[in-house]
């Protein structure tokens, strides 16, 4: 498969492409992202991540568009035994990640459509056998053989997409301000004229102080929109979305790259912090400020294995969860994608390989059919692999075997 990985020098698409949620325009549902930010191969673009609370109900589908988006063509129903790699594959996380999804739909009214701008994917009752299944199953293969048929996925121009990598970073963090740990990581304001300040307003005084990190980590952690707050007696806590400032987020890999500052090639995080450490302490301090965005959190304790919530409002599973455009998929339903994945931080050229992943989540860059991002897990480890994922990916839908024959074929036209 062709790799695009040479445009990040580094870094991302940690900038999590994924997990972004916009401010609501409606009750009913999400206001997700205009058509103008679509540009994922270029880093530190893309809205920050904001994760929805865990006592969110489950989300509604997007609104209707003026001008609906072409929806994916389906090919003819594969068998198993057709998937690239599908007898040998790990899908033990996607078991686990398919049973989150199952108590999220368990919540929903079962005779609802999925998503009612998705008929194909039917109703929460299509898919509760398969839930009912998924709780007895301990043999993964032979849970998703028995209960689903593979549908391969294109579009009229398209036989594959883009797939990138996100993660939950891990930063150290210090209960009092330090030289070095001196940037608070603010709870959101209980006034609504502090919480809409622009970056450069808000300080240690404008709210509750959770903790004080590195500015270049704070930093990064807002366009995360969740992440990992280790201290230093060796506790570790969720630092999790709680709210925005409300002001446009603008990137500042994207400012320095205007500038002639840095390369596009090369504006990774690791260079954007080496501008910063070169050009003192102000001039850091000024360039973060010309994003006017400002993202809020609040502490959760960590459950073992538990990454962060996704859009789905369930815990994100590290390679068994992936961020999808809901335009085109409902959340929950399991893919399959066949694609080269980078076996450790710095692998630009990667191994094929194919993955069983869940769509539990969405992103400000994650546009179209056949676009994803993978969920890496937590830490530096997750983040030097997430780091460097930049593939094409080929689709393959499971659903439910009765759904899909009643759905039947659709030939591409």
């Amino acid at each position: 498969m062709l790799s695009l990985s040479r445009y990040f020098a580094g870094f991302f698409l940690i900038v999590l492409s994924a997990c972004t949620t916009l401010p609501q325009t409606s009750p009913t549902g999400p206001n997700f992202p205009s058509p103008d930010v679509e540009n994922p191969g270029v880093i530190i673009i893309a809205e920050p991540i904001l994760t929805p609370k865990a006592a969110d109900p489950i989300p509604a589908p997007p609104p209707p568009e003026t001008e609906p988006p072409a929806v994916p063509v389906y090919e003819l129903p594969n068998e198993f035994a057709d998937l690239d790699g599908w007898l040998w594959s790990d899908i033990d996380a996607a078991l686990s990640s398919f049973r989150k999804s199952c108590e999220s739909w368990a919540q929903a009214d079962q005779s609802a459509l999925l998503n009612p701008n998705l008929p194909q994917y039917g109703r929460y009752s299509d898919w509760q056998d398969a839930c009912d299944g998924a709780l007895a199953a301990t043999n993964p293969h032979r849970f998703f053989e028995a209960h689903f048929t593979p549908i391969q996925q294109s579009t009229q121009t398209e036989i594959d997409g883009l797939l990138t990598g996100y993660y939950e970073p891990e930063i150290e963090v210090r209960l009092s301000p330090t030289q070095e740990f001196h940037a608070p990581i603010l709870a959101k304001p209980k006034s609504l004229k502090v919480q809409n300040l622009p970056r450069e307003k808000l300080t240690a005084i404008s709210s509750r102080v959770i903790a004080y990190g590195r500015p270049i980590d704070v930093f990064f952690l807002q366009i995360q929109g969740s992440g990992r707050l280790r201290f230093k007696d060796g506790n570790i806590f969720r630092a999790a979305y709680a709210g925005n400032n409300g002001k446009a987020y603008k990137s500042i890999g994207k400012i320095l790259v205007e500038r002639g500052e840095l390369t596009l090639e090369k504006a990774s995080k690791d260079a954007i912090e080496d501008w910063m450490t070169r050009n003192g302490r102000k001039a850091a301090r000024a360039l973060m400020n010309e994003n006017p965005r400002y993202i809020f959190f609040t502490e959760q304790k960590i459950e073992a294995g538990e990454g962060p919530r996704g859009a789905m409002r369930v815990p994100l599973t590290a390679m068994g969860s992936i961020a999808v455009d809901p335009r085109y998929h409902p959340y929950g339903v399991p893919i399959w994608l066949q694609t080269t994945l980078p076996q450790s931080g710095g692998d630009f050229r990667g191994k094929q390989q194919s993955i069983l992943v869940m769509a539990q989540d969405t992103g400000n860059a994650i546009r179209g059919p056949l676009r994803a991002d993978l969920f890496f897990g937590s830490g530096q480890a997750a983040g030097e692999r997430a780091g460097v994922m930049k593939h094409r990916a080929q689709w393959s839908v499971f659903l439910p075997k009765a759904l899909a024959l009643k759905n039947g074929p659709k030939p591409i036209s």
